[in-house]
């Protein structure tokens, strides 16, 4: 665990590095009364959560200021102006996870994306969290002291440990602010409901000719009403959700078969190897031959091959 300088730009912009693109998240321990130490107001996209270890420390904010004592902590918000300092003599020393949501919602338009993350994100009211008196506030402080232990240990596997840790703290803040995130979002619990129902349809027959007709007949709605519901859960149509599901699922085939192009494209829904190249280009950036190559080469060899038998017609 580093001990690290908070260093910002002009718009008061943490320049630390929190992670990166393989492990999107990092854990720091600050000493914040230690000679070498300086607070400044800044903001970071990731999301941080803080327990304080030692002594206590003030948390500044815009216009808020939070006393954390030792074994209490506190949520700062993507995009959270705050600044932490010493409230006593003696070491007063905090440990901190900084991750960027995509941990938590994994694919830009998926379903945690906008039924559980971004409500959290653009909530006025949970931009600064103090915990410090409810059970469920000690419960994510234990949890913090559990990810600092996985993250010392650096054992096989703990990368996975520790984002499923941060999965747990996710839920609790979800499910403890659930009046105000369904005050801030469009998205009701019933519509969070209906749209895994139509998803999971696409899901069981990408493979066939399905139209926006069939999906929302799965779950005896409008085209109109189905259209809607993806926009404001998903926010993309039905017929781009289902393009992007056949695409994800032609990257197994590349990456797991030696069928040709034609083969993939029938075998994922698509009518033609040129529209699924078409399809897959605009997706991914390049063709899915490139992409297979890509593929071959970061594994240094060739391609598996497997029993798949192309569709019939």
């Amino acid at each position: 665990m580093k001990s690290r300088p908070i260093l910002v730009d002009g718009t008061l912009q943490e320049l630390t590095e929190h992670g990166n693109d393989s492990f999107a998240m990092s854990m720091d321990e600050q000493h914040v009364n230690a000679e070498d130490f300086e607070g400044v107001l800044h903001w970071h996209y990731e999301i941080q959560i803080t327990i304080v270890v030692s002594g206590s420390v003030l948390f500044k904010t815009q216009d808020k200021e939070f006393l954390i004592h030792t074994g209490e902590g506190i949520v700062f918000n993507s995009g959270c102006l705050h600044e932490p300092v010493p409230a006593e003599e003696g070491d007063c020393a905090y440990v901190c996870v900084n991750f960027h949501p995509k941990i938590v919602y994994g694919y830009p338009e998926s379903l945690l994306r906008h039924a559980y993350v971004d409500p959290v994100l653009f909530s006025g009211e949970l931009q600064a969290i103090p915990l410090r008196e409810k059970p469920w506030h000690m419960e994510i402080c234990t949890i913090m002291r559990e990810l600092a232990r996985v993250d010392m240990s650096q054992a096989f596997g703990y990368e996975i440990r520790m984002y499923s840790l941060v999965l747990q703290m996710w839920y609790l803040i979800v499910h403890n602010n659930e009046r105000l995130l369904c005050k801030s979002t469009p998205v009701s619990f019933s519509e969070r409901q209906r749209i895994k129902a139509l998803t999971g349809f696409i899901h069981n027959n990408y493979m066939d000719a399905i139209s926006l007709a069939d999906i929302a007949a799965s779950d005896h709605i409008s085209k109109g009403e189905c259209c809607r519901i993806f926009k404001r859960v998903t926010g993309t149509t039905p017929f781009s959700y289902l393009v992007s599901y056949r695409i994800r699922q032609s990257i197994k085939l590349l990456a797991m078969t030696d069928l040709n192009i034609s083969e993939i494209a029938q075998n994922v829904g698509f009518g033609s190897g040129s529209y699924f190249t078409e399809c897959f280009k605009r997706e991914m950036k390049c063709p899915p031959l490139a992409y297979r190559k890509k593929l071959e080469k970061s594994r240094g060899d060739s391609p598996t091959s497997i029993t798949f038998s192309a569709k019939s017609s």
